[in-house]
């Protein structure tokens, strides 16, 4: 969120918490230096937000501050909402290890930075391969309860190299998946975003 009286345009954190229907929007307090922010009724403020696949942007006035059960505000009903398609997939942040090889190669050990039923970033200590190569990535994820291996064909689309340390971030793009394993990525991704 930030404060359209705020000349210097800094943005606070706040997470989403619900909203009454036509009535208002509720919303974490934000802190400053370690300290909740009070907001005045009438403020008016940007709230901006993301889902996974769309960024939003909206005007909204504080109605009220409240500090019980917890702190929290209350903004008023948005008239119009703009927003705006960024990705085609839900895309979970994530830390898990994996693999990323080339047909002869050895294997690389990664960490896979987000994931989405599309793709995913991964971090490398090695700068390996090339944009348009084919890879393949293997990595394990839960499902219900159980650890399931997943071995994906991906084509590589970005290499963004690390200025100051040795590897890489490298994007890949996840193709020819069977329905089985597709299934069991989406739950995953599904599971992972209930909990963030």
């Amino acid at each position: 969120m930030q404060s359209l009286a705020d000349v210097a345009q800094i943005r606070h954190k706040v997470r989403f918490i619900g909203f009454i229907k036509d009535k208002s929007l509720l919303v974490t307090l934000p802190f400053r230096n370690g300290e909740r922010m009070w907001m005045e009724e009438g403020q008016a403020f940007i709230l901006r937000g993301f889902d996974g696949k769309h960024a939003y942007a909206f005007t909204a006035q504080v109605i009220r501050a409240r500090a019980h059960p917890f702190t929290y505000l209350h903004f008023s009903w948005p008239d119009k909402v703009e927003y705006r398609l960024v990705r085609n997939s839900l895309r979970v942040a994530v830390s898990l290890p994996a693999s990323l090889s080339q047909a002869g190669d050895t294997p690389v050990a990664v960490t896979m930075l987000d994931l989405s039923a599309s793709g995913t970033m991964l971090d490398s200590p090695v700068e390996t391969g090339a944009v348009d190569d084919q890879v393949q990535v293997g990595f394990t994820v839960d499902y219900e309860g159980s650890p399931v291996n997943l071995l994906l064909a991906a084509e590589i689309r970005k290499i963004y190299r690390k200025e100051n340390e040795a590897g890489a971030r490298i994007g890949l793009n996840f193709e020819n998946i069977s329905q089985n394993d597709a299934l069991i990525l989406h739950y995953f991704i599904n599971t992972l975003s209930q909990g963030e």
